[in-house]
């Protein structure tokens, strides 16, 4: 079965944009079922590969949605969450690297609770995206 708006199958934006929608999906899972493991996974994105890699994977999926929503079932949405990827890949190295930081040791500082609601929020936009795009 051919993806939603697309008769000659999938299109490099489209797959693109599934493949991260299903990795936000599965990470927000991850975390409402262990939330203390997904700390530990977090906390590893503390380094200058880490700030650079969450850089390029914002900007890869904000263009991958951004380009991809035409051919969805909710190609406004999808633009919007794309324009907000890319803003925030752009904006992360004018925070800079030390800020990056303090905000990842600030969200791995919440209790299990919290964890297990932000990771529930990335769980249903992920699959929001992952709606849309089939």
């Amino acid at each position: 079965m051919p993806f939603y708006g697309c008769e000659a199958g999938l299109d490099m934006f489209v797959l693109l944009a599934l493949a991260v929608a299903l990795f936000i999906f599965v990470m927000g899972a991850w975390g409402v079922f262990a939330p203390g493991s997904i700390f530990a996974f977090i906390s590893g994105w503390s380094s200058k590969t880490g700030f650079w890699l969450a850089v390029l994977l914002r900007l890869c999926f904000g263009l991958a949605l951004w380009f991809a929503a035409p051919d969805t079932r909710a190609p406004v949405l999808l633009r919007a969450l794309g324009a907000l990827a890319i803003l925030l890949g752009l904006g992360l190295p004018i925070i800079g690297y030390e800020r990056f930081e303090r905000v990842i040791e600030w969200w791995t500082g919440h209790s299990a609770f919290v964890m297990r609601l932000w990771s529930l929020l990335a769980t249903a936009i992920g699959g929001l995206v992952l709606w849309s795009l089939t």
